[in-house]
């Protein structure tokens, strides 16, 4: 008896070692992360003036405080940067169900019932049995009644032979990554959102400053124009046309005042989530142009494979791909699932103890024989959707390249044509100042001095619109490197 009970063991042991074994298996290809096809340098990147990479915010390049300010606002008041973080709690969980798959799973259940036994005709089919005469009359046995209690557990554990949990697992972990790439973009997109709005902020704002010494100096020469016409010394075809362009600064400044509301709403929006929301930071304007001009940790083009969110993404999500490839394999093989019960059953309540035991104990085989080529055109998907998804990963890249080289040009032609604007403002300047002394010896008049500095208006104006579109232009650079984001 003993020598039979160590040959069962022996031949169990072995039967383990050789599952276990097995379970080290994993079907389909492994995950090898791909090397995207990026120039060793960038064309313009002898254009903008460059800085060393630093791990500080790149928010800080500008040195706003009211910028810096409004973004660390929006950490907990933006709505889209909530949600993010929202999605990554449910990925993490979601990744956590997919490794709950592969533990053994326990299962407690109680059971009560009370039936009853019907025992209607039941003479007529025992008396051929025990060669009773049909034509005997007796009296049918009553119904049986009858409880039964059951009290029990259910364990099972699938064995993971071909690798499919861990696959699941593996996809999970990547897809969880690339939803942590996701809110990274989220992050970043928004950051670049607030910086942009708020240097359109500072334009309007400038602008509508410019626009009211625009408006008085109109209403000036149109009051002097008006002056000399009432002497009969002006056409009223020319005092029209000082009218007009009067109205028309007027127009300008009321379309600027209301550009001006709908960015302090759209700020409101991204820093709180309310478009009534005070900000108390835009209460005094900065100059336009006292933001500082940054300069660009570029790197070189290998870095936006780590730096970018939306490439470290597509490259998760060509990850998970591959991983369902081996799940989809792994399905094709047979799958051992061991399971244990016990249980207690008994009539009375009192009777349920250890020898009202009921046990099982067993592997249970599930082997694919035919399903109308369902597992072949699962598999057949898995490998078309990693396809798509290294195409796709392909995409993002390319993207990112030609985005990266298009802010590129754009720094250089804005930088050069803020240089010449300025200096021809500079020249402007000075040609105010020489007609202000001629003004002031009575060489000129009051209407050649506040004509002229209405032409001085539209070089600020120039020179305002050319660096508020350089600003933006450091921000989309700043986000399309992917760097140093929260």
């Amino acid at each position: 008896m003993s020598e039979k009970f160590f040959f069962i063991c022996r031949r169990g042991m072995i039967l383990f070692a050789v599952l276990f074994a097995m379970v080290g298996c994993a079907m389909g290809p492994d995950f090898v992360r791909p090397k995207p096809i990026l120039p060793d340098h960038w064309q313009n990147a002898d254009t903008v003036a460059r800085s060393q990479p630093s791990s500080a915010l790149w928010r800080g390049i500008f040195n706003d405080p009211v910028l810096n300010s409004l973004m660390r606002r929006a950490e907990t008041g933006n709505l889209d940067m909530v949600l993010a973080r929202e999605r990554i709690r449910a990925a993490r969980i979601q990744r956590r169900a997919a490794s709950a798959e592969s533990l053994p799973s326990l299962n407690g259940q109680a059971a009560y019932t009370h039936e009853r036994l019907a025992t209607a005709g039941v003479g007529q089919v025992l008396q051929p049995l025990l060669g009773l005469s049909p034509g005997i009359q007796g009296q049918e046995p009553e119904g049986v009644s009858y409880t039964n209690y059951s009290i029990g557990a259910v364990a099972s554990w699938e064995l993971d032979l071909w690798g499919r949990q861990r696959r699941l697992q593996e996809a999970a972990k990547a897809e969880f990554s690339a939803v942590q790439a996701d809110m990274d973009a989220m992050h970043l997109s928004t950051q670049a959102e607030i910086a942009r709005t708020y240097f359109q902020w500072l334009w309007v704002s400038d602008r509508l400053n410019q626009a009211e010494k625009k408006l008085e100096r109109a209403e000036n020469i149109l009051r002097i124009d008006q002056a000399v016409h009432a002497h009969g010394l002006l056409a009223s075809v020319d005092l029209g046309s000082q009218q007009a362009l009067y109205h028309e600064a007027q127009g300008e400044k009321e379309e600027l005042a209301l550009k001006q509301a709908s960015l302090h709403r759209a700020l409101a929006v991204l820093t709180t989530g309310r478009p009534d929301a005070e900000i108390p930071e835009l209460a005094k304007p900065a100059n336009l142009l006292d933001v500082k001009i940054p300069k660009i940790a570029l790197g070189i083009p290998s870095d936006i494979a780590r730096n970018r969110p939306d490439i470290r993404a597509a490259e998760a999500r060509l990850h998970a791909a591959t991983a369902t490839i081996g799940m989809a394999q792994a399905d094709f093989y047979p799958q051992i699932t061991l399971t244990g019960q016990i249980s207690l059953d008994a009539l009375t309540v009192a009777e349920l103890g250890w020898n009202a035991r009921n046990t099982s104990f067993g592997p249970t085989l599930s082997l694919p024989i035919f399903n109308g080529g369902r597992l072949s055109r699962q598999l057949e998907l898995r490998r078309s959707e990693q396809r798509s998804a290294g195409l796709f990963y392909q995409n993002v890249v390319l993207s990112a390249w030609i985005e990266i080289e298009n802010l590129l040009s754009y720094e250089k032609f804005f930088l050069s044509r803020y240089q010449s604007q300025l200096s021809l403002l500079k020249t402007g300047q000075a040609r105010i100042d020489a007609l202000g002394k001629q003004y002031q010896h009575g060489d000129i008049s009051q209407r050649e001095l506040l004509q002229a500095s209405l032409l001085e208006n539209a070089g600020e104006a120039n020179l305002a619109d050319t660096y508020v579109a350089f600003l933006i232009n450091a921000v989309n650079l700043n986000t399309a490197l992917g760097k140093n984001y929260l």
